[in-house]
């Protein structure tokens, strides 16, 4: 399985540490990442690992949507990564996956429909990598079993 994540939070905080857990411990599950940042010291940091392939620096949804490769699924970790991921899936049907802490109510009628239109929400308190890729292979089944049908 080949995972695409984007991330273009401003900051290396808090956020920024879970996200270098999450994609070092696919990495031990030996999962090719293609990743894409905004946080010039998240990238470097996330370059020396082995099978995962760090992209340009990003600074919009549309950027990240031009310089995804072809992966089998897009892991949006922030509201901008998770409008790439929307842009991903209606112009190249690459299914996306939200971080997500609950979705309470939400007036804006883009953000409802990037939620409705995921594949898939993982609780950004969860840093088990083995659940994400579990996640992450069941939006691609739904995926597939979907556009099949269609």
């Amino acid at each position: 399985m080949y995972i695409g994540h984007i991330n273009l939070a401003r900051s290396f905080n808090g956020a920024g540490e879970h996200f270098v857990r999450l994609i070092e411990g696919l990495q031990k599950q030996g999962v090719e990442q293609y990743v894409l940042v905004r946080n010039v010291e998240l990238a470097k940091r996330l370059g020396i690992l082995e099978q995962v392939s760090v992209g340009a620096i990003v600074r919009s949804p549309v950027s990240a949507l031009a310089l995804m490769p072809a992966v089998d699924v897009v892991h949006a970790h922030d509201l901008a990564g998770s409008q790439a991921g929307l842009l991903l899936l209606l112009t190249r049907s690459i299914p996306y996956v939200l971080s997500g802490n609950g979705t309470g109510r939400i007036r804006n009628p883009v953000t409802r429909a990037i939620i409705r239109r995921a594949s898939g929400i993982v609780n950004r308190c969860d840093g088990d990598a083995v659940i994400h890729l579990r996640i992450y292979r069941h939006a691609v089944a739904t995926w597939r079993a979907t556009t099949i049908a269609l």
